[in-house]
């Protein structure tokens, strides 16, 4: 009989309604199966809206990946782009434009095609601007004996507690006065909002359904957005409480299936 974690292993090394690449098997079927070298492809494919502003490079439709959803759209457009396979690096005016979502979905995906354990995280990441926690998408993967935090937007395969929160961590950290919400967010949005909405998108990654997004979800449209609510955030609570416990693999997916209020619809996740 399989273990818990034999079977969580499996569960996250084969695709879901977001990662699948099947109709793209003849771009990945060359890629190498290292996570630092399938990191470095999909960087050499995309380039990160905020890097195309500081560069001056115009945001054409295009080459405008910023609300596609799903990897295997991401490739499609990466393609549509510069149709040389995916290991060739593309020169910066080549590549897909998109944000730190698209970099850990696309290099999740391409980890699952070689079947390797993995998954998106939607949280917060401590190391872009001194005292922030600024709301970042990033990817675990199986090294064999741990789970292992790697961000393949700037190539960093060495992150710690001290670098990135995941939605669960910084909601109970925040929701237990040991962390500040304000300081969580980026541009103008701080606060609740930002904490509520990357609980609620990190919560579906761990059920393999990866949105960059919460504009979906009815149950966060509360006024004011950046102020506590006690009947949502209690919901939110019990929520961060099953997918940190003992049981988290098999009692998050049960929930999950069953609440409908932070289950992406169909025409969000299929696009």
């Amino acid at each position: 009989m399989k273990s818990t974690q034999d079977n969580e292993l499996e569960y996250f090394a084969s695709a879901g309604p977001t990662t699948g690449l099947a109709r793209h098997a003849g771009f990945v079927a060359e890629l190498p199966s290292d996570p630092n070298a399938l990191g470095k492809i999909v960087r050499g494919v995309m380039l990160h809206n905020w890097m195309a502003t500081m560069r001056g490079i115009e945001l054409t439709p295009e080459r405008n990946g910023m609300q596609v959803i799903g990897a295997a759209a991401i490739v499609e457009r990466i393609l549509e782009i510069d149709p040389d396979p995916l290991d060739v690096e593309r020169p910066v005016e080549c590549r897909m434009i998109g944000f730190c979502y698209h970099f850990a979905l696309l290099h999740c995906a391409l980890l699952r095609a070689k079947g390797v354990a993995s998954r998106t995280r939607c949280g917060f990441a401590s190391y872009f601007e001194a005292g922030k926690w600024i709301d970042h998408w990033v990817v675990e993967y199986w090294d064999g004996d741990r789970w292992h935090l790697h961000d393949p937007q700037i190539g960093r395969d060495d992150l710690t507690a001290d670098d990135f929160h995941d939605g669960v961590i910084a909601w109970k950290l925040c929701r237990a006065g040991n962390a500040d919400p304000a300081v969580h967010g980026n541009g103008e949005l701080w606060g609740w909002d930002e904490l509520r909405g990357s609980l609620v998108n990190d919560i579906g990654a761990l059920n393999k359904v990866d949105v960059g997004g919460w504009y979906w979800c009815d149950l966060l449209k509360v006024e004011p957005l950046d102020h506590p609510h006690p009947a949502v955030d209690a919901g939110l609570d019990a929520l961060a409480d099953i997918a940190s416990g003992d049981e988290v693999f098999a009692d998050l997916r049960e929930t999950f299936q069953h609440e409908a209020s932070i289950q992406p619809p169909e025409d969000v996740i299929a696009r």
